[in-house]
């Protein structure tokens, strides 16, 4: 299997904290490697610190909806993925994340590792798509 620099296994959960100067598309790139890279090694979940990453500002609504296509590809349904990104990088009504679970991607933004760890720690199946920003009853007929 692949190695990547940056990329730390623990149990069934990946770790992928890359820091770098590169450009947007580099950075879009190098996340999807990291979530096919889990995906060939059977991960349940991974968390991409994306913050040490610069070199490019943050994306717009078009630039989103290029990384929420790629990264549903590489990721697919079968992992959970928790982005960790700078609080500037992070559309306020988180409009990538809800491109991306369109495509089936089990996955939401956070500004910390910590939010995103208690996100993938609550999230036991991948059914369980809801992002952290919409919050949904069920309402039992």
């Amino acid at each position: 299997m692949k190695e990547m620099i940056a990329f730390e296994q623990v149990g069934t959960r990946g770790f992928y904290r890359p820091v770098a100067h590169v450009s947007f598309e580099q950075a879009v790139d190098m996340v999807a490697e990291a979530m096919q890279l889990a995906r060939e090694h059977g991960l349940a979940d991974l968390l991409a610190n994306v913050a040490g990453l610069t070199g490019f500002s943050p994306p717009s609504v078009f630039g989103r909806y290029a990384l929420a296509v790629k990264w549903a590809k590489a990721a697919g349904s079968g992992i959970r993925v928790a982005i960790v990104a700078r609080p500037e990088f992070i559309d306020p009504q988180k409009i990538g994340v809800l491109m991306a679970q369109n495509r089936g991607v089990a996955g939401d933004v956070f500004s910390n590792e910590i939010d995103a760890l208690a996100w993938l720690d609550l999230r036991q199946g991948a059914a369980q798509r809801t992002p952290s920003f919409l919050n949904r009853t069920r309402i039992d007929d």
